[in-house]
């Protein structure tokens, strides 16, 4: 087995990052550093560590999570504010989030420690749909809606085309469903800010194939074969 495959296999990164892992001279072999990410090696036979810390294989796990309100979507925070990994500590697992959702957005993510699955579902060119419930404080015009569906100039370039349909006032915000392709940072929130509107709400409620059903915030469940079978489809 190659090396970076190892440390893929072991939940490190996908074999991508862990081949720039080993380049960058973070993984030893028998205790000696190693910068090949083709080099051969034995996981009955040799002693593999990343960052002087031992690595064995990890079965792979694939979770999908109901994020609550003021949670960070990151592995470690400096602030000492709560994490999505939190949820997960019992469980022992070297996971990490595919993507991520706002510190103030609720709702579906998924976590794996299937490091080339993860990397596959973020490339942009697979456009993996990805719907919100969102809640603005002022309506948008029909001109505006046509503009978030075309695209919007965010920074050097323009949004992918989208899928926006409103659902009329609820309570004192009003509210839409918002369909994604793509996931630049803070997007929609950033497209509604320079329709000189703000989000008040925003709930991300399926991802692919996968919904997020009854979860309730704070909670997950294992994926089920057929979903992860889905969610390899639309990666490939």
């Amino acid at each position: 087995m190659r090396l970076q495959s190892y440390l893929s296999r072991s939940g490190v990164a996908s074999r991508r990052h862990a081949a720039d892992l080993i380049r960058e001279g973070k993984v030893r072999v028998n205790d000696e550093l190693v910068r090949e990410p083709g080099k051969k090696v034995d996981p009955d036979k040799d002693r593999i560590t990343f960052e002087d810390k031992e690595l064995s294989f990890e079965s792979k796990a694939y979770y999908v999570f109901h994020k609550p309100m003021n949670v960070i979507t990151t592995a470690k925070d400096t602030h000492g504010r709560k994490t999505v990994l939190d949820f997960f500590k019992h469980l022992k697992l070297r996971l990490y989030p595919v993507g991520r959702l706002d510190q103030n957005s609720t709702g579906l993510l998924l976590l794996t420690n299937d490091g080339d699955l993860a990397n596959h579902l973020m490339h942009p060119k697979f456009g993996v749909m990805k719907r919100y419930a969102v809640l603005i404080d002022r309506p948008l015009s029909t001109q505006d809606i046509t503009k978030f569906k075309r695209g919007i100039r965010l920074g050097s370039k323009s949004t992918a085309p989208c899928e926006m349909t409103s659902y009329g006032k609820r309570g004192g915000s009003y509210a839409y469903e918002v369909t994604l392709h793509e996931g630049q940072k803070r997007q929609i929130r950033r497209m509604i800010e320079i329709l000189g509107k703000s989000v008040k709400g925003l709930h991300r409620f399926e991802y692919g194939s996968i919904s997020l059903g009854k979860l309730k915030a704070g909670q997950f469940r294992t994926l089920t074969p057929k979903e992860i079978d889905s969610l390899r489809n639309v990666s490939s």
